[in-house]
C-alpha cells in the first residue's frame, strides 16, 4: 500500500509541475553528453531499463528564452533533430514518430499512440543514474503531457495568429499590391509536344514588369508573386494555377485551342492572354465493358451459392464521326461522338487527327469463378458464364475519308470451375464464353453540336 501511495504522490507532484512547459524545465539542462538507459524486454510484458555503455551528445538550441531544437546524436553518431510541438509552450519535442520530454532531471525518448499512452524507448540522465522503473516512466510522461496539453490552447492560438501575421507580411512583400506595375505576361514553363485530350499538363507562370523596369514572377518562374494576386478565366482547359490540362470534352474546344487568361486583382486594367493550339494527336482508349460476375450483386439481387455469378453484357453504343478542319492550323480532324444507347447518355466527345488511333472496348464481363467444394457438397461450383459483347453502330459522315479506330466487342470469358473438396469429387465446369457483339456501319450525313 505504501508503494502505491508513494507512486500516487509522485504522479500528483508531476501534474503540479505540469504547468511548467518544456522551455522552463530545460532552463536547468545544458548541452553535453548524457548517460543513456535503453528498454530491454525481460519476459512477456516485462521490461527493465539497462544502462548503455556509451554516452550520447545532446545539444539544446535556443531562440531567445525558447528552445527551438534539441539535437540528439543517437548512438553518438546519428543526428536526430527534435522540434517543439508548440513553439513557446511545448509539451514535447518531436522527430519522425518519436517524442522527447524532459522532466525530473531526465529526458524520456518515447512513442505516443492514439490512446494517449507513452511507450518509453530511451532515457537520458543528467547525473548518470535512473531510479524509476519502465512502467513509472511511461506514466510520468503521460500525465505530464496531458496536463500541458490542457494549457496549450491559448499558446496554439497565439502561434497560429503569429503565423498568420507573418504569412500576410510575406504575401504583401511579394505581392503586386501597392506597387506600380506597367504590364503582366503569361509565360510557359514547358511546351508539351502534344496538346490534346488526356495529354500532359501545360505548366505556366506570370511575369510582372514594374514601372521602374524590374521584373517579378510567380514561384514556378523563380519569383514569389502569390497566385492570389490574379483572377483566372482559362478556356478549353482546367481553370487552375501553375498548370492546366486540356478539357476531355471537345465541346469546350470550339476554337481548337486552349486559352490562358489572367487579370491583376490590384490593377484590373492589366490583363494577359496566351493561346495554345491543340494538336489532337494523342491516342485514346474508351472502356464501356460489361460488369464482371463477382460484381453482379451491385446491379441485381443475387443468391450466392458455390456457383459463380454470370457476367453482364456490354452496352450498346452509337459512334458518330465527321471530318472538319482545325480552326487554327487547317489540319483534318475527326469529330467523334460516342453515345451509350443502353444507358441513354454521352460517353465522350473527342477531336482527333485522322491518323490518331481511338480504341473502343465494349466487351462482355468475365464470369465469376466457382467456389471450392464443401464437406456437405464436395463437388466444385460451376464457373459463371461470360457476358456478351455490346453492339456497336458506327455512323460516318461522307466527309470522313480516314478513320483510325479499333472496335473490340468480344464476349467475356467464362469463370473457372471450382476445385473439388476431395479427389473423389468432381471439379465444377467452366463458364461459357459470351457471344461477340455486332458491329454495324453506316455512311450518312450527320450533324454534331460541338
Amino acid at each position: 500500500m505504501k508503494k502505491y501511495t508513494s507512486i500516487l504522490l509522485m504522479f500528483l507532484a508531476v501534474i503540479c509541475q505540469a504547468q511548467e512547459n518544456q522551455n522552463k524545465i530545460l532552463a536547468a539542462f545544458q548541452s553535453g553528453k548524457y548517460t543513456v538507459f535503453k528498454v530491454e524486454k525481460v519476459s512477456y510484458k516485462k521490461y527493465k531499463m539497462v544502462k548503455v555503455k556509451k554516452q550520447w551528445p545532446i545539444t539544446f538550441t535556443k531562440s531567445g528564452e525558447d528552445v527551438s531544437n534539441v539535437l540528439v546524436k543517437r548512438a553518438g553518431i546519428l543526428d536526430e533533430n527534435f522540434k517543439p510541438d508548440v513553439p513557446g509552450h511545448p509539451a514535447y519535442f518531436n522527430f519522425s514518430t518519436y517524442r522527447l520530454t524532459f522532466i525530473n532531471g531526465i529526458g524520456v525518448y518515447y512513442s505516443w499512440n492514439g490512446k494517449e499512452e507513452a511507450t518509453t524507448k530511451y532515457v537520458f540522465s543528467k547525473n548518470g543514474s535512473l531510479s524509476k522503473k519502465y512502467e513509472e516512466l511511461n506514466k510520468i510522461v503521460e500525465n505530464y503531457s496531458k496536463a500541458v496539453f490542457k494549457n496549450q490552447t491559448n499558446a496554439r492560438a497565439n502561434v497560429q495568429e503569429q503565423k498568420a501575421v507573418l504569412a500576410e507580411g510575406e504575401r504583401k512583400k511579394n505581392s503586386l499590391q501597392d506597387k506600380q506595375v506597367s504590364s503582366v505576361e503569361i509565360k510557359l514553363v514547358n511546351t508539351p509536344k502534344k496538346v490534346a485530350h488526356f495529354s500532359e499538363a501545360i505548366k505556366y507562370g506570370v511575369v510582372a514588369t514594374l514601372k521602374n523596369g524590374s521584373k517579378l514572377s510567380t514561384k514556378n518562374l523563380g519569383g514569389k508573386i502569390p497566385w492570389s494576386d490574379f483572377k483566372l478565366t482559362h478556356k478549353g482547359c482546367s481553370n487552375t494555377i501553375d498548370e492546366v490540362r486540356v478539357d476531355e470534352d471537345a465541346k469546350s474546344l470550339k476554337n481548337d485551342r486552349v486559352t490562358l487568361q489572367i487579370v491583376s486583382k490590384y490593377h484590373p486594367q492589366l490583363k494577359a492572354t496566351k493561346h495554345i493550339n491543340t494538336t489532337n494527336n494523342l491516342s485514346i482508349q474508351v472502356n464501356q465493358q460489361g460488369f464482371w460476375g463477382h460484381e453482379r450483386h451491385k446491379y441485381v439481387t443475387v443468391f450466392q451459392g458455390k456457383n459463380g455469378q454470370h457476367a453482364g453484357r456490354g452496352d450498346n453504343l452509337t459512334i458518330k464521326v465527321k471530318t472538319v478542319n482545325h480552326k487554327q492550323t487547317g489540319v483534318k480532324l475527326n469529330k467523334i461522338d460516342i453515345y451509350n444507347t443502353s444507358k441513354k447518355k454521352h460517353v465522350a466527345r473527342y477531336k482527333l487527327t485522322t491518323n490518331t488511333k481511338l480504341i473502343v472496348n465494349n466487351k462482355g464481363g468475365r464470369g465469376m469463378n466457382g467456389d471450392e467444394g464443401r464437406k456437405s457438397s464436395p463437388n466444385g461450383g460451376n464457373g459463371g458464364d461470360g457476358g456478351a459483347g455490346g453492339n456497336i453502330l458506327l455512323i460516318k459522315d461522307p466527309s470522313v475519308t480516314k478513320l483510325n479506330i479499333e472496335l473490340n466487342n468480344q464476349g467475356g470469358d467464362g469463370g473457372n470451375g471450382g476445385a473439388p473438396k476431395y479427389s473423389s469429387a468432381s471439379r465444377g465446369r467452366n463458364g461459357v464464353r459470351g457471344d461477340n457483339g455486332r458491329i454495324t456501319k453506316q455512311v450518312k450525313s450527320i450533324k454534331l453540336n460541338f
